[in-house]
């Protein structure tokens, strides 16, 4: 039985979609090939001669690829009104990646993820892969989300812990790491 104390987070839409926990080998001198989602599967690619990043498609993973988030979180300078609410940390960190923008595309490390399909079976040692037309958690944005694998080729991440943040267990934070070299 989950214990979840006195203020229980119930979902996981302003949560960020990622954050790093232990970073490995990132870069960022590629571009948006297309507006991203932090969090998404990235994969390289060239426009006139600049690399350039695309969303990943389902199945064996590119052994190129990478996780995509934004580069820098700058502070939101709108003190907020009834007629614009000011962002939160999060809700920066989860701000769409336009496309020709900057992405900080990180090849291996450790993450917290929340862009995830909802599922009560997550457990440690488990292989987690990228799916494109997934549906994510509640909140989460339309389609794409990260969900178990049992294919090791389709693998990016392994699970290190799961965190449920409903009683149904289905809806949580996912600790994880990638499956090649940290540097």
């Amino acid at each position: 039985m989950t214990d979840f104390g006195s203020f229980q987070l119930t979902s996981v839409a302003k949560l960020a979609n990622v954050t790093v926990a232990f970073p490995g080998e990132h870069w960022s001198d590629g571009k948006a090939g297309a507006d991203l989602t932090p969090g998404q599967l990235v994969v390289p690619s060239s426009s006139g001669g600049v690399r350039t990043w695309t969303v990943a498609a389902s199945g064996a993973v590119d052994p190129r690829a990478c996780i995509a988030l934004n580069p820098i979180s700058v502070p939101d300078l709108n003190p907020g009104s009834e007629y614009s609410t000011q962002l939160t940390p999060n809700d920066i960190m989860n701000l769409t990646i336009k496309s020709g923008s900057r992405v900080h595309a990180y090849r291996s490390g450790a993450f917290h993820l929340t862009l995830i399909k909802a599922d009560s079976s997550y457990a440690p040692g488990q292989y987690l892969t990228w799916d494109p037309a997934e549906t994510p958690a509640t909140g989460k944005p339309a389609t794409g989300a990260w969900k178990k694998t049992a294919t090791a080729a389709n693998a990016f991440f392994e699970i290190v812990d799961w965190r449920p943040l409903t009683s149904d267990n289905t809806i949580g934070v996912l600790t994880v790491h990638s499956l090649r070299s940290q540097f």
